[in-house]
């Protein structure tokens, strides 16, 4: 299941800014949001994407306008990650495999001349790497996958 499901796609509104970054790592395609509401309906109609909001009235003019949406409640990424794995069966678990940029949402390709552990955007041509920071990623996703399983 945790292959399949990432072919969610989601639409990041401007209030959840740092979210759509994570959603990217994990593997799912987002777009990050900030400009008109009604063009940001359009490209969720259009694209088949999940609206991700803080905005309640946003939430409810989706809702009524058929769309998929969801109202974030939590304030942190661990809260809002856990929230939408909950909903959607979001699978918290980093697959080098899966991963996209976190800039541009682009498939990441394994650099495979140089380590399972290097990544090479398609799209930027950005390079990642798994360094000291991955140790806040990991416990960030930890954090999350508790939370969700104590509900």
């Amino acid at each position: 299941m945790e292959d399949n499901i990432r072919h969610l796609k989601f639409l990041v509104d401007a209030m959840l800014g740092n979210l759509v970054s994570w959603l990217r790592i994990l593997g799912y395609d987002s777009i990050y949001w900030d400009g008109d509401d009604e063009k940001l309906l359009e490209k969720a109609s259009r694209e088949n994407r999940i609206i991700l909001t803080k905005d309640r009235e946003l939430y409810i003019y989706a809702k009524r306008s058929g769309l998929e949406a969801f109202l974030i409640n939590e304030c942190n990424v661990e809260g809002m990650l856990s929230e939408i794995s909950r909903n959607y069966g979001l699978c918290l678990d980093f697959d080098p495999e899966q991963t996209r940029c976190p800039v541009c949402n682009g498939m990441l390709k394994i650099d495979e001349s140089r380590s399972r552990d290097r990544w090479t955007c398609n799209d930027c041509g950005k390079h990642y790497w798994i360094g000291s920071h991955f140790r806040n990623i990991t416990k960030t996703l930890n954090e999350a996958k508790e939370k969700t399983q104590s509900y």
